[in-house]
């Protein structure tokens, strides 16, 4: 979720990026950016000789815990297994700390050494990227890191891809054979530790973009002697971060208190100003809110991330009573609605688009202009090599035409007496409701359209596993319901989410596609240079969606973040769309 000046030798390059005329900033307590124009382009810039501790703030105060409350709930804390946003922000920021790290400067992402002396090495021939690290470096058991738990973890992270990254599968030396030491044993030419301190990732192709991977908790260390071996393994998963985890109940609740083994000399990018953090997933969304924004009891220490509903919009906007505890800007995602294009003809996802409530939807789900603004393309506006396109009819926006869809779906072949059969999971516990209302109204709305849905209510906790299993009995809505740009270039857009990398590792993509032709045309881009590809992902974004459709384009997400009186320094990470967690402090 960033965006690139790359690592050569040791020397930043920059690639070509250039800022648009206006530009939201990342805000803190008071001064909600809650602009919906023109957004500046994504950036992350390097600093490979910073070291720790992290500067800390004058103003902070230390002790206190922080409750975050949100409706939807990780299926797992482990860091193979994890590829979400919400997970990716705790893990990345608290427990887990990997070969290097972001750090917010003035509102700005920089990219800066972490388990690592520098941001890498490259070879001549960029097929070899080496990491030399720092010495010291404890678990949170006491235990020492050693360069042989890094390159086990990334052999790990090739057990976890259907819910994981594939970026290693495409780019490490023989990624496109390995499935991890469980299946193919510790055997892999991708990555190698020579010793104690030094860990070598060895490519396919070129991979310039690299030192961002090495961010993900992919990379952060796992001794290969304390694997459970499966996803129980980030129940108690070993800390490198200034958190540790004490209790994870899956869909409930995961608490957090301090690493005693964490040296914040060693590390550049974390502060540790609190005691502890605890997390309470799957709540009741309007009621959370409402809460935190009365600030009674333990809500004056709460903060939730979930979009903030329409019907608080008149408190937190600018100049509205509530405003202090609301920070919006940019975030890194679009949102999109996922089509299995092996199911679903093309003629008939076309129909699909045309019948779509958008606005309907967007209404019951409680969305406003705070929370995102309707999207037309698949790489977000702030990525370099936007191309500002428009396939008919896909703007995000509007009711619907169910009359026309009808039309088009009796010119393909359907109709009353043979209807096309919609098929989605949705949330049955959501306690806010929104879940069900929006399946409600979808459902109602794509009947009125000729289709015939079948909708199949799930546990909240259940869901994310279900919509990732590319076998699964339905047709639409499977992951990824939407993609978050893992560095600020398209390269960490496609061709994660169309290449048949994912099909073929057990996972899903967008449309669940596995055509050749994307293939091509994917190897064809990833062969240039990153500043060479930025305006050809921009054309593939147009090529795939007229010509493939596997997914309709909703909105373009806004981070928002409400919080409790008593909750300071909460600042929102513009290439990550979530707060900074370790920056915030509380009242006691």
């Amino acid at each position: 979720m960033r965006w690139t000046h790359v690592l050569a030798a040791g020397a930043a390059v920059s690639i070509g990026v250039v800022a648009a005329c206006s530009a939201p900033s990342s805000t803190t307590n008071g001064t909600s950016d809650t602009s919906t124009g023109p957004v500046q382009t994504a950036g992350a810039s390097l600093d490979p000789n910073a070291k720790g501790p992290a500067p800390t703030d004058p103003k902070a105060k230390k002790g206190g815990t922080l409750t975050i409350s949100y409706a939807t709930s990780p299926s797992s804390m482990d860091p193979s297994a994890q590829f979400y946003q919400d997970s990716g922000a705790i893990m990345t920021r608290l427990t887990m700390r990997s070969l290097t790290a972001f750090v917010n400067r003035g509102g700005k992402q920089v990219l800066v050494p972490d388990l690592a002396t520098d941001l890498g090495q490259v070879s001549s021939d960029k097929l070899t990227w080496t990491f030399k690290l720092k010495s010291g470096i404890k678990y949170s058991d006491g235990s020492t890191m050693k360069a042989a738990d890094i390159a086990y973890a990334v052999k790990r992270s090739f057990a976890f891809t259907a819910t994981g990254p594939t970026y290693q599968v495409d780019y490490l030396k023989g990624g496109d054979k390995y499935l991890g030491p469980f299946k193919s044993g510790d055997t892999f030419a991708g990555i190698e530790a020579p010793d104690d301190s030094t860990v070598v990732f060895h490519l396919a192709k070129p991979w310039e973009t690299l030192p961002y991977f090495t961010t993900f908790t992919q990379v952060s260390p796992i001794p290969q002697a304390k694997d459970t071996k499966d996803e129980t393994y980030g129940d108690k998963a070993l800390a490198t971060g200034p958190y540790m985890i004490k209790s994870f109940t899956q869909g409930s609740e995961l608490t957090l208190v301090k690493n005693p083994n964490w040296d914040p000399a060693t590390d550049a990018a974390r502060t540790q100003y609190l005691d502890g953090y605890d997390f309470k997933f799957g709540t009741d969304t309007i009621k959370t809110q409402q809460g935190i924004l009365a600030s009674t009891g333990d809500y004056g220490t709460t903060l939730d991330w979930d979009p903030v509903d329409a019907s608080f919009a008149d408190q937190i906007g600018s100049g509205g009573p509530k405003a202090k505890q609301f920070v919006s800007g940019p975030s890194s995602c679009t949102i999109t609605v996922n089509m299995d294009t092996r199911k679903i003809p093309l003629a008939v996802r076309k129909a699909l688009a045309v019948a779509y409530p958008y606005d309907d939807l967007y209404t019951a789900s409680g969305l406003t202009s705070l929370s995102g603004r309707p999207a037309h393309t698949l790489i977000p506006p702030q990525i370099p090599g936007w191309l500002d396109y428009t396939v008919p009819g896909l703007t995000g926006q509007g009711p619907g035409d169910p009359v026309k869809a009808k039309a088009m779906l009796a010119a393909a072949g359907y109709g009353p007496d043979k209807p096309f059969e919609i098929k989605n999971y949705y949330t049955n516990d959501d306690p806010s409701n929104i879940a069900q209302t929006v399946n409600q109204i979808r459902k109602k709305k794509l009947e009125a359209a000729g289709f015939k849905v079948t909708d199949k209510g799930v546990a909240g906790k259940d869901r994310r596993k279900l919509i990732a299993d590319p076998n699964g009995d339905y047709n639409i809505g499977q992951s990824p319901g939407g993609w978050c740009f893992d560095w600020p270039s398209a390269d960490s857009i496609f061709p994660p989410t169309v290449s048949s990398t994912q099909l073929t590792s057990g996972g899903t993509n967008w449309g669940d596609l596995q055509d050749p032709k994307i293939d091509a045309e994917l190897a064809r881009i990833q062969k240039l240079s990153i500043a060479e590809q930025g305006p050809e992902w921009g054309k593939f974004d147009q090529w795939l969606m007229t010509n493939y459709l596997p997914v309709l384009p909703w909105y373009w997400d806004r981070s928002n973040i409400l919080f409790g009186t008593k909750v300071h320094n909460v600042i929102n990470d513009d290439n990550h769309g979530s707060p900074i967690l370790d920056s915030i402090w509380v009242d006691q």
